[in-house]
């Protein structure tokens, strides 16, 4: 559940424009006795991928032969666009 908490906390952060904190680098933490690190190894595009993937419409506009060609083709606008978006940022 580490992981979720984190990925709440930030989301949060990151949503309301507030700075995220800087990763903690394990030598420079401090532990009293009885007290030990965890280490949650968090990946925010992951995190989102999987608990925000809620649809958002897009219009866009293409050239009307385009159109034609694509509906002939049965081919699905939101699903190209979503796969020409992730290969341009690179995901």
């Amino acid at each position: 559940m580490a992981v979720e908490a984190l990925g709440l906390s930030l989301s949060f952060l990151e949503d309301n424009k507030i700075e995220l904190p800087k990763a903690s680098t394990p030598n420079n933490i401090k532990l009293e006795k009885g007290q030990f690190v965890v280490v949650i190894e968090f990946e925010m595009l992951e995190y989102k991928r999987k608990n925000e993937s809620k649809s958002v419409k897009k219009t866009l506009t293409i050239p009307s032969w385009l159109n034609e060609i694509a509906i002939e083709q049965n081919i699905n606008f939101s699903q190209v666009l979503q796969e020409a978006l992730m290969n341009k940022v690179n995901i």
